[in-house]
């Protein structure tokens, strides 16, 4: 959110748009996700997240959008994540892909994916520590 703003300097809604808002303005709703298998000791989980670019026009809406989508591709689809201060954290998010659309009128949508992998759920067991094996030749 914050790397859209310092882009798009305008103001940011992440409840519901209401009635009579600001243009331009970004909105930002909760991103959904799937999942699939990755590894035998992980799974991913995709997220899509649809950022609403509210403009004057369309033409505009769509031109920001994709002024926003072509700085995030510059920077190789990493985007730096902050702490609650806005100071970088060192970790990134790394984009699968953006795209951006225009949606209706004076609006565009920028898509944003990304995948993230998560540990399944293991059971401790104790160590073995000792293994005594018997076996003969034949």
């Amino acid at each position: 959110m914050s790397y859209f703003y310092k882009l798009f300097p305008c103001k940011v809604y992440t409840k519901e748009v209401p009635e009579n808002f600001t243009v331009p303005c970004l909105y930002f709703p909760e991103p959904f996700s799937f999942d699939s298998n990755d590894t035998i000791s992980t799974f991913k989980k995709t997220y899509n997240l649809s950022v609403k670019l509210f403009h004057k026009n369309s033409q505009q809406a769509n031109s920001e959008a994709e002024r926003i989508a072509d700085a995030v591709r510059e920077k190789r689809n990493i985007i730096p994540m902050i702490d609650i201060n806005g100071v970088e954290t060192g970790d990134y998010l790394r984009i699968s892909r953006i795209e951006t659309k225009i949606a209706d009128s004076g609006v565009a949508i920028i898509q944003v994916n990304w995948d993230s992998r998560y540990f399944y759920d293991r059971e401790e067991w104790p160590s073995l520590e000792n293994i005594d094996m018997v076996s003969g030749v034949k």
